[in-house]
């Protein structure tokens, strides 16, 4: 049997194709995010970014884990998209929280946290996810994300608040005019993918006092509006994916502790934790 599985951000898709033998061939796409992709788009970006060697293959179940994929008319949008690249497909289209879930706890509770472009938590009880946040997305929520950070970057750039050696640092790997920037958020596609790529900022200058500063308070504005949301959360532990959380992982510690959560693991990629999964279920199955 063959499986494909997938783990999408809105900004890449990260994908593991286990064969009959067990075996793992990787491959990566763009994003996936129903929110921001037709059905068509969808279509269009697995034929066009998925290596040939996929195709070749017959797949038989296909597991899709994505932003986005909370709600049953997204799930529907991405699952007809999948059935058209792969006819005779069986197709599982779930969350990218459930995913996180299984990655930092498998068969264990805990609170559940994602920041990559966008954030989400929830509260997984060791099989399924029993509450979660509303999930605002990129223009009202996603706290303590790239695409937060990427706009709180832009705004303390063009009003002036950033320091002037960062302001630099931009103009030598931007284009910084504002007609430029506001036309790729505005008026080209994907514009939270545009913005979030500015967080690169804050993993490449991390020791630098106004970088550490926007980290903290980002985090604990996610700390408020997303943790809180919970109740009784002290005590308990949480798993984030993501690799703003890894980058950043002793402040984000540092702000849990003061809400008396306690950060149990940090997986950057949970594909691989996935992959391991359903390899365990096609060997218990032959």
């Amino acid at each position: 049997m063959n499986i494909l599985i997938a783990d999408s951000g809105s900004t890449k898709t990260e994908w593991v194709l286990l064969n009959s033998r067990g075996e793992k061939s990787r491959f990566n796409t763009v994003g996936l995010n129903p929110y921001f992709l037709t059905g068509d788009q969808i279509v269009m970006a697995i034929k066009e970014g998925l290596d040939e060697e996929v195709f070749q293959n017959q797949i038989d179940v296909i597991h899709f884990y994505g932003a986005g994929c909370g709600r049953s008319s997204s799930q529907e949008v991405v699952q007809k998209a999948l059935s058209t690249c792969f006819v005779g497909a069986e197709v599982h289209v779930e969350s990218d929280l459930l995913a996180a879930a299984k990655a930092c706890f498998g068969d264990s509770p805990g609170i559940v946290c994602i920041l990559g472009t966008g954030s989400n938590s929830c509260v997984y009880d060791g099989s399924r996810i029993t509450e979660k946040i509303p999930s605002l997305g990129f223009t009202l929520g996603d706290e303590g994300s790239g695409g937060y950070f990427g706009k709180k970057i832009l705004q303390s750039y063009f009003y002036k608040i950033m320091p002037e050696d960062l302001r630099i640092i931009l103009e030598k790997q931007h284009d910084m005019g504002l007609d430029s920037i506001l036309t790729k958020v505005y008026k080209e596609p994907n514009g939270n993918r545009f913005v979030a790529s500015f967080a690169q900022l804050l993993g490449d200058h991390s020791e630098h006092p106004f970088i550490k500063k926007m980290v903290r308070e980002g985090f604990e504005e996610f700390a408020q509006k997303q943790l809180s949301y919970f109740e009784d959360i002290e005590g308990k532990e949480a798993g984030f994916v993501g690799s703003i959380a890894a980058v950043h992982a002793e402040t984000l510690q540092d702000v849990l502790e003061e809400y008396g959560v306690k950060l149990l693991t940090i997986v950057r990629k949970p594909i691989e934790a996935l992959a391991d999964y359903y390899l365990k279920i096609q060997a218990a199955e032959s």
